[in-house]
């Protein structure tokens, strides 16, 4: 690519985790100078994810050689069954897929995307320094209230779902608090006004 004269921009790219990713691509990911981690979307869970993991431990051997090539696992961390409220959904993943995982790789380096709760929040905090997240403009900016009250508006619908001001506070608290396991993650994804109202 070429970046112009006196731009040090140097972008880092992240591999897109499948069902069909193979535990070779984490050898070449840790050789890569310009791939630094790979991205676990539950199938189904956001705006292209598809493709995503349909089942966690169907690529364990995959995190298996994340955790031993120490190359970041990013989580976006929710539950996809239907039966589970879409305002539960990250701290169902939390309890039902992040623990277990951490327990089964407790060496493996973990950033937890666009996280939207306190119970995220307090989930990193408890963890050791392998463990990260990160927060959206979105969700330090804006809660469901915004969305809802007064009726629906949909430009503010995202996923992960906007959440409860008591949630929005612990995110503006823990992203001005100076601890680095917190980072900006931005997320762009953006759509036509027509398909976004129609949603």
């Amino acid at each position: 690519a070429h970046v112009p004269e006196g731009n040090n921009f140097d972008p880092r790219m992240v591999l897109y985790f499948t069902d069909h990713t193979s535990p070779d691509e984490v050898r070449k990911i840790k050789e890569s100078e310009h791939v630094n981690a790979i991205k676990l979307y539950p199938a189904g869970a956001t705006t292209n994810s598809d493709n995503g993991v349909s089942d966690i431990r169907k690529v364990y051997a995959v995190i298996e050689q994340l955790e031993e090539h120490q190359v970041p696992l990013l989580l976006h961390g929710e539950v996809t069954h239907n039966h589970v409220d879409i305002f539960d959904r990250e701290k169902r993943f939390l309890d039902e897929v992040l623990s277990p995982l951490l327990k089964q790789f407790p060496k493996l380096k973990v950033v937890l995307e666009h996280i939207t709760t306190s119970d995220a929040a307090h989930f990193v905090l408890e963890q050791d320094r392998n463990v990260a997240a990160t927060i959206t403009p979105q969700h330090l900016l804006f809660n469901r209230n915004d969305m809802l009250v007064g009726g629906i508006k949909p430009h503010f619908y995202c996923l992960p779902i906007l959440k409860r001001q008591t949630h929005q506070t612990t995110l503006l608290e823990v992203a001005t608090s100076g601890n680095p396991k917190f980072f900006l993650g931005t997320d762009s994804a953006p759509h036509a006004q027509n398909a976004k109202e129609n949603a």
